[in-house]
């Protein structure tokens, strides 16, 4: 058999490509599934923007823990709830070192410096050389209210989360 005898063959022994009902069927299909899961990968991603923000936070102020200690001088992070901007500021507050936002549908609340609720839409929280900070607390909240607790402790400058 040569070469021109099997692609005749080959070409008549089946059907290439889809007929349409196929595609429409498939397509049906899909759509089905993806409106079964479009609400839990939407919680999903809300979830995301949370722990997002949080890790955010927890590594601005570890970094101005760290700078702090290495360069002997205090580090001021500070979150602006009008604006949404994290900024770490040296000591002297003369020069921003990093700025990033929370996420769009991320707000932080009830926030407390030295076990006081702040006044206003900025909290400074100040890390020392030593390695301490300004006690603080917040509450970070999703669109969906979810919240996650965010805490400064000042004997160790530690951020944890609760």
């Amino acid at each position: 058999m040569d070469f021109q005898n099997k692609k005749k063959l080959k070409n008549s022994a089946g059907q290439n490509g889809f007929t349409l009902l196929e595609l429409i069927v498939v397509m049906v299909i899909m759509s089905i599934v993806m409106a079964v899961l479009m609400p839990r990968l939407s919680e999903q991603l809300m979830g995301n923007s949370l722990r997002s923000a949080v890790s955010e936070l927890g590594t601005i102020a570890a970094s101005a823990r760290f700078r702090a200690a290495d360069t002997g001088k205090q580090h001021v992070v500070v979150i602006d709830t009008e604006s949404s901007e994290l900024k770490l500021f040296s000591g002297d507050k003369s020069k921003i070192l990093s700025m990033t936002l929370l996420p769009p549908k991320v707000t932080v609340k009830d926030m407390e410096l030295l076990g006081k609720s702040v006044s206003g839409h900025e909290m400074h929280i100040i890390f020392y050389p030593q390695g301490t900070a300004t006690p603080a607390r917040m509450r970070l909240v999703s669109e969906k209210r979810e919240s996650m607790n965010l805490v400064v402790a000042g004997a160790d400058g530690g951020v944890y989360v609760r």
